[in-house]
């Protein structure tokens, strides 16, 4: 396995404080050399996302623009071949990082995706919202926002995500935004 072979990027249309918690979560990846780099995109300026960078050594920038236009800005950020996609205050659980290594390792071409599902806790209409997340991208083959996903990341710099070819990754992106 390639040192730091993913990207991460955060898209960011609101402001939101569980943020801290998506950042901590990404330390573990660093430290086993599997995440390289990261970029909090912001859809307006915040003095939150840019402490919560800081201090996560996390590069931020901001762009005003709908959610295509802020993963084609962080894609112009990062330097891995390969991103990942949270959504502030998503935070990744289980074996998440050993999926996403192994997935990576096993040389995926560019049109492909993983994406990690989404889990809820929050009572029978949040679950209900999950498995509709969770089938969204084996019907259009593309990601949906409450999921995490790993792309190419030349495909996220072109702004608008083909159609993929999605594999489910063991792994669980649990929900701890205080605006769900």
């Amino acid at each position: 396995m390639r040192r730091g072979m993913i990207s991460v990027i955060l898209p960011a249309l609101i402001e939101e404080p569980a943020t801290i918690e998506t950042l901590a979560i990404l330390v573990e990846g660093v430290a086993e050399c599997i995440l390289r780099d990261c970029v909090l995109v912001s859809a307006k300026p915040s003095d939150l996302f840019e402490h919560y960078a800081d201090a996560a050594g996390c590069s931020f920038v901001v762009e005003n623009g709908p959610y295509n236009a802020l993963l084609k800005k962080g894609a112009a950020q990062v330097r891995s071949d390969w991103s990942l996609v949270i959504t502030p205050g998503l935070v990744p659980s289980g074996d998440w990082l050993t999926a996403l290594a192994d997935w990576v390792s096993d040389k995926p071409q560019p049109s492909d995706a993983a994406f990690i599902p989404f889990h809820s806790r929050k009572g029978w209409s949040a679950r209900l919202n999950a498995l509709v997340v969770n089938v969204y991208p084996h019907i259009t083959g593309r990601p949906h926002a409450l999921q995490g996903f790993v792309v190419a990341t030349s495909l996220l710099r072109q702004g608008v995500l083909p159609r993929l070819a999605m594999t489910r990754l063991d792994a669980r992106m649990v929900d701890r935004r205080a605006t769900a």
